[in-house]
């Protein structure tokens, strides 16, 4: 007879470990840095080189042209650079956030939704032309991410240590923060908007940053739940966005250039695929609390496992796990949210390129629209992209080290599916 293999044979590394992967990502990271100073230097030390031709070519000519001329485009050179610098900074970034032990909650990525608004409504009023020159090139993709994840990094380590060190009750003292930081925002952009449009009682760059702030305080003591970071980033994001919101409806209301559009198409982008999550949140809604009630989380296996010697399981756990794992994750919300920003892209392109006459500006999905002959086709592809979001979520596995991992995944699949959504409907709806 042979002895049965035990379980579990392997221990997973420890939190404050990087593992091969996580160096390797690094180092591309600091590669990409040390090869971009490179080319900027070149231009002045040995001007056209090939390094310094290329960066300037492929990444800053469309970067100061979308700043200045309108929508420049992508190219294969700039696509193939920020999908690995992408990759590789969810990659070291979870790792960071595992190191120092930040909580991996999914109610920390919900905490960040306010700020994929944010943006996307700072990208609609620089493509509005509404934002000077020199503001106006913060809010250019890609380089509106770099300031967002500016944004995010500040607020999150100021809540941090406000409520670790403030005399205050820790709560108030973030809500104080948050209150300071939306007026910091107003100082910023409200006279860019005042260049445009006059201020009076019915002017939205009046009352939009009001009602921000007054929604900033009215918040504060129904974020108990959340943590110090969560609660920051939910009251600043909220907050900005009212403001960057007072940008947009000054256009929609009084538009500089005279035209006009319908709102039937934002509400047809934003409402279907809501109507759709909602459908699938019941559908899922009692095997995740199944799971909840044994202590699971969907596709997180259990606590110092590996990911091998999980798939060895056959116990009791692992069973209900697997079984109700696929139907659970209909339920989680950050899935949700990441397959909702997945159709509001497809339909959002649907209606700008079929029905209203605008073209696409990303390579592969350009490539996507003329393969298919009509944006309609990417737009079916977007859904099917949302499925499989879900596949990917119920059939991998992730280690509980992994656990941020999971989390900054999603954030990723929210940057390229709900942000560029959300500003093409935007865009749509002012007819720019």
């Amino acid at each position: 007879m042979t002895e049965e293999s035990p379980l579990l044979t392997e221990t997973p590394l420890a939190d404050d470990h990087f593992s091969l992967m996580e160096r390797g990502a690094l180092a591309l990271i600091l590669a990409a840095i040390v090869l971009f100073a490179g080319a900027i230097i070149g231009m002045d030390v040995a001007p056209g080189n090939a390094l310094s031709e290329l960066v300037q070519d492929n990444i800053l000519d469309p970067l100061d042209q979308d700043a200045t001329q309108g929508d420049a485009g992508y190219n294969p050179v700039d696509t193939a650079v920020y999908s690995l610098l992408l990759v590789s900074f969810v990659l070291v970034l979870s790792a960071w956030l595992r190191k120092m032990q930040v909580p991996a909650r999914d109610a920390s990525l919900i905490a960040l939704i306010p700020w994929v608004f944010w943006a996307a409504f700072g990208e609609v009023n620089e493509d509005g032309e509404i934002f000077g020159e020199s503001v106006g090139r913060l809010f250019v993709s890609p380089l509106i991410h770099f300031h967002v994840a500016a944004w995010v990094i500040v607020i999150g380590f100021a809540s941090h240590r406000i409520a670790q060190t403030s005399h205050l009750e820790g709560r108030l003292a973030i809500t104080q923060m948050s209150v300071a930081l939306v007026l910091l925002q107003c100082v910023f952009l409200l006279p860019q908007f005042l260049e445009h449009w006059t201020l009076g009682f019915a002017s939205p760059i009046l009352w939009s940053p009001l009602v921000g702030l007054a929604l900033v305080i009215g918040l504060h003591p129904f974020l108990e739940c959340c943590t110090a970071i969560e609660q920051g980033l939910i009251q600043v994001g909220i907050g900005g966005c009212f403001i960057q919101l007072a940008g947009w409806l000054s256009m929609y209301i009084e538009p500089l250039d005279g035209s006009t559009a319908p709102l039937w198409p934002m509400a047809l982008v934003m409402l279907l695929p809501l109507a759709i999550c909602i459908l699938l949140w019941f559908l899922g809604r009692s095997a995740m609390v199944e799971l909840h009630h044994m202590g699971l989380t969907p596709g997180l296996i259990p606590e110092g496992i590996t990911l091998d010697d999980w798939d060895r399981q056959r116990s009791s756990t692992f069973e209900r796990l697997e079984t109700l794992t696929p139907r659970a994750m209909l339920a989680v919300p950050v899935v949700l949210v990441a397959m909702y920003g997945q159709m509001v892209d497809g339909l959002a392109t649907w209606l700008g390129v079929d029905q209203f006459g605008y073209s696409e500006k990303h390579v592969l999905s350009q490539k996507v629209i003329e393969l298919t002959g009509a944006a309609w086709g990417f737009a079916a592809l977007k859904f099917a992209l949302a499925g499989l979001v879900w596949w990917l979520f119920a059939s991998a596995r992730f280690e509980h080290r992994h656990r941020h991992l999971r989390l900054l995944v999603i954030l990723c699949l929210l940057v390229v599916g709900l942000a560029p959504g959300l500003r093409d409907i935007l865009r749509l709806t002012l007819a720019t």
